[in-house]
């Protein structure tokens, strides 16, 4: 690009004439530079450049951070880290003292589909009613990452795990209570052979009523003896995936219903598809040996949620979508030795390069550090990577809430024209935000782009 522009220079002052009416010729070398431009190509990365950090913390096991990659061709990473100056005696000097780098898909985070929040139990949502023998439900969707391997949908038995009443905890195991099951915040521990007071089920876990009223979530396999069922669901509940292209059917899951439980997630399992990045399929809900009474529900929404595809019933398209949540198998994408990086001690960055990996556009990522024979000092912003999602620690549950101040390096390249109209538009939204500071900026750009040509032009002209 600089050797056009000095070409460009060099003909205007060889062979264009140096009056006034030379000036006119200007509008065609900068058609010329333009075209240039539009084939020249500048490599991405995440972000233009690395965040302020705000403090660090030390990696004694492992720390991790989510973000969006917009771009394919993933084929490094930048951290800002403390390195060591000085080391004790018998340790062997290292960047990180033997700690790695790994890279992974993180579909799990990915907010694109109807399931988004494991926890949330919208009033918006209902249920479909019974999935009896005869009946098909279904949905399309586009798989937004290689490896799918299973779909997982919310299902409601109509209380088929225990009825309202009166369960008694296993003696001489103390049952933490939880606001919400799994990882909700503890509430209080009831003691072994406890009797409490259950309302309904979700997740496996019984809801509780404590005698001081209030409520939580107690794991059911906590419980010596539980009220029976209020039904039994019979009959199995058979998922089949359909490529949508063709109508191909590639796989199929089998889960009996009296297996499933009351207000939870069930993930149908499969075989990998290893080629499943960006491909559209279809699947469908039966329930074979299923009668009324005896047969489960699936949770959909009566609002399209969901625009990259369409809920099914029977043969044609139905209002909504199904509340669903795509499942892939662990892939690794990197996995690399950071004491082997480059290090910047100006700027502090450490600076991993391998070979280019992918598919990596329009998915969720996430760089996990795992410490060595020594933690690892890495630093965090408040302004999260692309993505919004914060980092999270191994040792320490309560981290800060902001990101890891990471960037991360692409193979692709893009036209640099395009790169410069993102700066336009930057400063569009700039004048939008502050149009008196932006009218003062391009002022004073504008002169000194002014005083720069004026320059130029009696340079030239007295070159003659």
């Amino acid at each position: 690009m600089l050797r056009a522009i000095l070409q460009a220079r060099r003909l205007m002052r060889g062979h264009l004439p140096r009056r006034s009416g030379s000036w006119g010729l200007w509008p065609a070398a900068l058609l010329g530079l333009a075209l240039y431009l539009a084939g020249c190509r500048a490599p991405v990365a995440l972000v233009s450049s690395l965040p302020p950090s705000a403090s660090t913390i030390t990696v004694y096991t492992s720390a991790s951070q989510p973000f969006y990659s917009a771009h394919d061709g993933l084929r490094g990473i930048q951290l800002r880290v403390n390195v060591p100056t000085e080391f004790s005696p018998g340790q062997t000097p290292a960047l990180t003292g033997g700690a790695s780098l790994r890279v992974t898909y993180e579909p799990d985070l990915d907010p694109r589909y109807p399931d988004r929040d494991f926890y949330a139990w919208p009033e918006s949502e209902q249920w479909l009613g019974e999935l009896v023998d005869g009946r098909t439900v279904g949905q399309t969707f586009r798989s937004l990452y290689p490896g799918l391997n299973g779909i997982t949908l919310r299902v409601s038995t109509y209380g088929a795990d225990f009825s309202p009443g009166t369960g008694r905890l296993r003696e001489g195991q103390p049952a933490i209570v939880r606001e919400a099951p799994f990882a909700g915040r503890e509430v209080t521990v009831l003691p072994g052979g406890t009797e409490v007071e259950v309302r309904s089920a979700r997740e496996g876990w019984a809801e509780v009523i404590l005698p001081d009223g209030r409520r939580g979530y107690v794991d059911q396999d906590q419980f010596a003896s539980l009220p029976p069922p209020s039904r039994r669901n019979t009959g199995e509940v058979i998922l089949r995936l359909y490529r949508l292209s063709d109508g191909a059917l590639l796989r199929e899951s089998r889960l009996p219903a009296s297996t499933l439980h009351d207000q939870s997630h069930v993930t149908f399992a499969f075989e990998p598809l290893p080629d499943s990045y960006r491909q559209e399929y279809r699947f469908t809900l039966t329930a074979a040996g299923a009668r009324p009474g005896s047969a489960v529900t699936f949770r959909f929404s009566p609002i399209d949620v969901y625009p990259e595809g369409s809920r099914l019933e029977g043969n044609g398209e139905a209002d909504g979508d199904l509340i669903f949540r795509p499942a892939y198998a662990e892939r690794m994408l990197v996995e690399t030795p950071l004491d082997q990086a480059l290090w910047s001690g100006l700027t502090g960055v450490l600076e991993v390069t391998f070979e280019p990996t992918g598919p990596t556009r329009d998915c969720y990522l996430r760089v996990t550090i795992q410490a060595g024979d020594r933690p690892v000092i890495v630093h965090w912003s408040w302004i999260r990577p692309p993505g919004g999602l914060p980092l999270s620690s191994a040792d320490d549950p309560g981290a800060p809430a902001g990101g890891l101040v990471l960037n991360a390096l692409y193979a692709e390249d893009v036209p640099v024209l395009s790169v410069l109209g993102g700066l336009a538009r930057g400063y569009a939204r700039l004048f939008w935000r502050d149009p008196w500071l932006t009218a003062a900026y391009i002022a004073v750009v504008a002169g000194a782009l002014a005083w720069v040509a004026r320059r130029a032009r009696e340079s030239w002209s007295h070159g003659g």
